[in-house]
């Protein structure tokens, strides 16, 4: 078990004194707990035992408060315009394709660079958990750390100063991601909070609202299509 005193899993520079990070963002699992009385919803212990909980998981001592005010830097600006789609208000902020088949939005008003970043921090923060949830889910170790490095480059104290430092990042690594939610939100959700490896090189979380498929080296995928 870590300690306050064991270094940052981040930065490798500084203690981690951060107690109760959310792995997973907390506002993705909000919806998980909307349509109970009284508000909760059912987790599934290592032994398989089933309690009812009030919140999403967390873990102590994983990251430094800097950090963790990092993370929390690019979850609030992503958080903010994801919840925008639901606004008519903003519809205009939103450009509708499609695909063959397959619809879909684009948001005008979101910076790339830092989506990518979000997305991310997940991705690597689920990999390193101990946590009993997220045994089944582990990126390669060389793309753990490819991860980290570049997440730690962009931890910093403001929005305004993340927006002005990302014009600096010209390349991003070779991984790809979509991410999917569903026309209308259910409620109850009837779904729920997860993270699997699905193969070698492609990874799903389930996000009650949205799931997302995370790959690590693309044009293996396309490559294993092929044959």
């Amino acid at each position: 078990m870590r300690k306050s005193t064991d270094i940052c899993l981040l930065c490798h520079e500084r203690n981690s004194n951060k107690e109760n990070s959310h792995l997973i963002p907390k506002f993705f699992g909000k919806g998980i707990f909307e349509g109970t009385k009284p508000r909760h919803g059912i987790q599934i212990s290592k032994s398989g035992e089933i309690s009812k909980s009030q919140d999403i998981i967390k873990e102590d001592f994983l990251f430094c408060t800097d950090c963790e005010k990092g993370f929390s830097i690019f979850e609030t600006y992503c958080a903010l315009r994801l919840g925008r789609f639901d606004n008519l208000r903003y519809y205009s902020q939103f450009k509708k394709c499609k695909r063959g088949e397959f619809k879909y939005f684009e948001c005008n008003e979101v910076d790339i660079k830092v989506f990518n970043l979000f997305i991310y921090s997940i991705i690597w923060r689920i990999s390193i958990s101990n946590h009993y949830a997220f045994l089944n889910f582990n990126i390669p170790a060389k793309n753990e750390e490819e991860l980290r490095k570049l997440i730690k480059e962009y931890i910093v104290t403001s929005q305004s100063a993340l927006l002005d430092k990302v014009d600096d990042l010209t390349e991003l690594p070779s991984h790809s991601h979509v991410i999917i939610r569903p026309k209308k939100k259910l409620r109850p959700p009837g779904s729920m909070l997860s993270a699997a490896s699905l193969g070698d090189n492609i990874y799903l979380l389930h996000l009650v609202d949205y799931l997302v498929f995370y790959v690590t080296e693309k044009d293996k995928l396309i490559q294993d299509y092929k044959e």
